[in-house]
């Protein structure tokens, strides 16, 4: 668990607003947000504001996160695990040697 930022608002629409703890937020858009209970919060859908001072947008799991919301506390991350393709056993890489096919001869 890594700490993503702190709540500074809620907005009309229902969306939280949460002040960015990490350098470079971008690459989170699409992670599940959490409290410090383990609780899911909601979903990071996007990132707003200057470079040095980004913002992050957290569209909550449901109205009823948004009412225990409260503005200050950190609130966290679980970092994704990237899926390694790998070959299955018994099967070689198609190489093609030379120039491919042969060329027809015209005459």
């Amino acid at each position: 668990m890594k700490k993503l930022g702190y709540v500074i608002s809620k907005t009309k629409d229902g969306l939280i607003i949460a002040k960015s703890t990490i350098k470079d937020p971008r690459r989170l858009v699409g992670h599940i947000a959490y409290d410090k209970d383990l609780k899911r919060i909601g979903k990071i859908i996007d990132v707003i504001g200057r470079v040095d001072q980004p913002f992050i947008v957290i569209k909550p799991e449901s109205k009823d996160v948004i009412e225990f919301i409260e503005t200050g506390p950190v609130y966290y991350y679980v970092e994704k695990k990237t899926r390694r393709l790998q070959r299955r056993k018994g099967r070689k890489a198609k190489r093609r040697g030379g120039r491919g096919r042969p060329r027809s001869r015209r005459g």
